[in-house]
């Protein structure tokens, strides 16, 4: 039954890849700017002493003289097996390109999620334990920031503090350069919001589960404070921010594309940035698709974990 569902559910997400594919071709081609004088490295200044034959044959070359709807089904034929054709700045295959930056993005992932976890179910069990007193008031104080502070704004706070007034950690450059130092400040910048959520949400539980029967009943046998807070209560409570973290983990990937290139890591994000100043349609619809999937995937896998975990979703 269960094999059954999940085939079900992977059969239905075709259309939403390709709906997502068709939407990657069209915000290449919505892109500012002509792909045939970027692949003839032209810039702005140079644009007005083109020589029209000239762009003309490579506009040829590339297949962009061929009807969009011609383009679309050549395109997307290719994409679904993997083939998303070459860069047309660099001439280097767009699924190379791709795949070379998936690595560090998928770290900078792991490590952002696993940071936004810890903080966020500590902050959210002290401030349920401490309840109306100074550790409830300065969590929620934490959450409120989190959730208020825009990621692009926080970076640049954490560059400035950390390139001038605390310069320990490097500000720029990638795992190759300063190791997992490198990771360090986009990681917090991504992960104080996912952070600030699932604080509040494991606050809320927390104090559902407090105020139950089970509870008294552990401290009427006896039990420890500690027993109780971090084994049956956690052990209760937590299951809400499994939903939670398993929806973060998808829209980390949307923070990460102003982050990575804000910090100069080599990821998904850079990539996807650098397409869209160089006009390079194929790299920005390669990378758009591969992000967009990414988070459809996750989407599914959280669906999938819910009917393991229970087994009333499945119906």
């Amino acid at each position: 039954m269960l094999i059954f569902i999940i085939v079900r559910r992977l059969i239905f997400s075709i259309p939403t890849i390709i709906g997502i594919g068709t939407l990657a071709f069209m915000l290449g081609h919505l892109t500012p700017g002509d792909p045939a004088i970027a692949a003839l490295g032209i810039d702005i200044e140079g644009y007005s002493n083109v020589d029209q034959a000239e762009v003309e044959r490579v506009r040829k070359e590339l297949g962009l003289d061929k009807p969009i709807l011609v383009q679309y089904v050549s395109w997307l034929g290719n994409a679904l097996v993997g083939e998303f054709g070459r860069s047309y700045v660099s001439s280097v295959p767009v699924a190379e390109l791709v795949f070379e930056a998936l690595p560090s993005t998928l770290l900078l992932m792991l490590v952002t999620m696993a940071l936004a976890v810890i903080v966020g179910i500590s902050l959210g069990i002290i401030s349920a334990i401490y309840r109306g007193r100074w550790g409830d008031y300065l969590a929620r104080l934490i959450t409120i920031v989190g959730v208020s502070t825009p990621t692009f704004w926080f970076a640049i706070i954490l560059m400035l503090l950390f390139a001038f007034v605390f310069p320990i950690l490097p500000i720029t450059g990638d795992i190759t350069q300063h190791g997992l130092k490198a990771m360090i400040l986009p990681s917090f910048t991504i992960a104080l919001h996912p952070a600030a959520l699932i604080a509040r949400i494991m606050r809320s539980s927390m104090l559902e589960v407090l105020s139950q029967e089970m509870t008294r009943t552990a401290t009427a046998k006896g039990l420890s404070p500690q027993r109780i807070y971090l084994v049956h209560a956690f052990r209760n409570a937590v299951n809400p921010v499994i939903t939670v973290v398993g929806f973060q983990f998808a829209n980390l990937l949307g923070g990460a594309v102003a982050v990575e290139f804000i910090f100069s890591l080599p990821g998904l994000g850079s990539l996807l940035i650098e397409g869209i100043y160089e006009k390079d349609i194929l790299v920005i619809q390669g990378a758009v698709l591969v992000i967009s999937v990414a988070f459809a995937l996750s989407n599914l896998a959280v669906d999938i974990l819910y009917m393991l975990i229970d087994p009333r979703i499945r119906l």
